[in-house]
């Protein structure tokens, strides 16, 4: 695995929510509520595979379309979340919880978002340097050395 990707704070923030979400619900999940449970889980797994995903593209449409593909992802979460509560599989402390941050890996997915909107808005400027979470490298720095 990418040192960068380790180092990315959204990452970190949705394998953390993943391993949250995971333990919730495995708590409350009976043999009849499986099905719900296994399909929260893997929403849940989906949201940091979807920003590694976008992590390793290489340029900022494949990587614009990953990140709003975890939006996407977090959204679905909240609402099978929200359901869970409905049905009581989820305790209202757990949901609250799991739902904050969810919102902070939103947060943190929306300024990836605009900062790659920027860079296809206007494709002839220079692109600014990237955001100080993904370290670029310099043409020297990716040679090998002589």
């Amino acid at each position: 695995m990418s040192s960068g990707l380790r180092e990315l704070r959204v990452w970190q923030e949705s394998v953390a929510l993943a391993g949250d979400v995971i333990r919730a619900v495995r708590q409350g999940m009976r043999r009849e509520t499986k099905t719900v449970g296994d399909s929260i889980m893997a929403t849940g797994l989906a949201v940091a595979a979807h920003i590694a995903d976008g992590y390793a593209r290489t340029t900022p449409p494949e990587q614009r379309d990953a990140y709003l593909a975890a939006r996407r992802a977090l959204v679905r979460l909240e609402t099978e979340l929200a359901i869970a509560k409905q049905a009581d599989l989820l305790p209202a402390g757990a949901f609250t919880e799991l739902t904050a941050r969810a919102s902070q890996v939103a947060k943190m997915l929306g300024g990836y978002v605009v900062y790659l909107d920027r860079q296809l808005a206007d494709p002839g400027r220079a692109p600014p340097p990237r955001p100080p979470e993904r370290p670029a490298l310099s043409p020297d720095s990716a040679r090998a050395p002589s």
